[in-house]
C-alpha cells in the first residue's frame, strides 16, 4: 500500500470515530483498519531502543499480560516476547497458540504483540493486543481488523493495552490502556464500526469486565476504585465510592456482582452495581491484579509477578495457595506468575515469565511446550 493509499485508508477510519475529538481537547478517535494495516509507529508493540543487546536475554519468555483459552477449550494463546527475534534467535515474536490436550504449539504470529489477549465468547476469533492496536484474528494468524487509537509510549511513560474484553454476545469488544482511556468497539456482523471512546476522571485504569447482560463495563481504577460506563453510550453510570481507591483487578462472580483486588491492603473486595461494597477478605497475594472466575464459580487470584496464586470458592469463604516451583531448569529465574484464566472443564491456565503456560489440573502443574 502506497502513502496516499494509506491515509485514504486511515482517514476513512477517522471518520468512524465516536469518541471525542483530539482537536477539541479529548482523546484521539479510534479507528478500524480493515486487515493488518500500521497504526502510527506500527500494527503492534513499538520496540523499546535499548542500544545494546547486553540488555536482551536470549532464553524464551513470555509477557504476563496476554493469556486466552479458547470456548472449547482446545487452545490457549500467550505472548512470546521479541528478545529472541531481535537477537536472531527466533523466526517470531508475538502471538503463540497450543493445542491443550498435546501440550504443542500450533501457530505462532509474527505480530510483535505483549499485552493482553481474549478469545471471542460465540466464534473462533481472537483479539490480540500491542502498545496501540488490537488485532481481530483467526486463530490461523489472519487478521480481520486492525483496532486503534490509543496512544504510545513516549520518553515519560510507557503505555500498554493492559485488558480486553468482549461483551457476553460478542458484538462489543472493549480495550482497556494505561494512556487512561476504554475504547468501545461494535463488531456485529463482521464489521468494524468505532464507539465512544471512556475517559476515566483520574487514576490508571487496571481492567475491565462486562456485567452479566452486558449493558454496563466496570472498570478498576487504581486511585479513584471503581467506575461503571453504559456499555451503549459510553455514558459514565457511577462511581462506586467507598470499595478502595487502590482497584488494580475486576473479575465477575456467579452471583451477578463483581470481585476487586485491592492493592493497597491485598484485599479481595465484592460489590454490585445494585447493593455496593460486601464484606472484603485478604489475600497474600501483595498485589491482587489478576482475577479469574472459573466455571464453578472459583476464583483465581494472581499479580506482582508472584510466585504463587490462589484459589478462592466461590463466596470467598476459603482458598488454598499454590505455589510455582522454585525455579525453571537452565535459567535459575523465579516463576513470574502473571495472568491466568480457566478452561471450560476446570483447569486453570497461567502465564509465566520463564516457565511459559502451565496448567494446573488441581493435583500438580503441567508446562506446555516453551517458544
Amino acid at each position: 500500500m502506497n502513502e496516499t493509499t494509506r491515509r485514504a485508508v486511515l482517514g476513512a477510519g477517522l471518520l468512524l470515530g465516536a469518541g471525542t475529538l483530539s482537536g477539541c481537547g479529548g482523546p484521539p478517535e479510534s479507528i478500524c483498519l480493515e486487515g493488518d494495516q500500521p497504526v502510527e509507529t506500527g500494527g503492534g508493540l513499538s520496540l523499546p531502543s535499548l542500544g545494546t543487546e547486553a540488555h536482551l536475554r536470549e532464553e524464551p519468555q513470555l509477557g504476563l499480560l496476554g493469556l486466552a483459552v479458547s470456548t472449547d477449550g482446545t487452545r490457549v494463546a500467550a505472548h512470546e516476547w521479541w528478545h529472541r527475534q531481535a537477537l536472531s534467535k527466533s523466526e517470531t515474536a508475538g502471538t503463540t497458540i497450543w493445542d491443550t490436550a498435546t501440550g504443542e504449539i500450533v501457530t505462532r504470529f509474527d505480530d510483535t504483540m505483549t499485552g493482553a489477549i481474549v478469545w471471542h465468547p460465540q466464534e473462533d476469533l481472537i483479539a490480540t493486543a500491542g502498545e496501540l492496536a488490537v488485532h481481530l484474528a483467526r486463530p490461523d494468524g489472519e487478521v480481520l481488523w486492525t483496532l486503534g487509537g490509543h496512544e504510545e509510549s513516549d520518553s515519560r511513560r510507557s503505555r500498554v493495552i493492559r485488558d480486553l474484553a468482549f461483551s457476553p454476545d460478542g458484538d462489543q469488544l472493549a480495550s482497556l490502556s494505561t494512556d487512561g482511556t476504554i475504547r468501545l468497539w461494535s463488531l456485529a456482523g463482521g464489521t468494524c464500526a468505532t464507539q465512544p471512546v471512556l475517559r476515566v476522571s483520574s487514576g490508571t485504569p487496571m481492567a475491565l469486565a462486562y456485567t452479566q447482560d452486558g449493558s454496563q463495563i466496570a472498570v478498576a481504577v487504581r486511585g479513584r476504585g471503581v467506575e461503571l460506563w453504559d456499555a451503549r453510550t459510553g455514558e459514565s453510570a457511577t462511581a462506586l465510592e467507598g470499595c478502595a481507591q487502590e482497584a488494580v483487578g475486576i473479575a465477575p462472580d456467579d452471583q451477578g456482582r463483581f470481585v476487586l483486588g485491592i492493592a493497597e491492603e491485598a484485599r479481595l473486595q465484592p460489590t454490585s452495581p445494585d447493593s455496593g461494597c460486601g464484606r472484603g477478605v485478604e489475600s497474600e497475594i501483595p498485589v491482587p491484579e489478576h482475577l479469574a472466575a472459573g466455571p464453578d464459580g472459583r476464583l483465581a487470584v494472581s499479580g506482582g509477578e508472584s510466585e504463587a496464586l490462589e484459589i478462592w470458592s466461590a463466596d470467598l469463604a476459603g482458598h488454598e495457595r499454590i505455589d510455582l516451583p522454585e525455579s525453571v531448569p537452565d535459567i535459575g529465574a523465579p516463576g513470574e506468575l502473571g495472568r491466568t484464566v480457566w478452561g471450560p472443564d476446570g483447569a486453570l491456565y497461567a502465564v509465566t515469565r520463564w516457565w511459559g503456560v502451565i496448567m494446573w489440573d488441581g493435583q500438580e502443574w503441567s508446562p506446555l511446550e516453551m517458544p
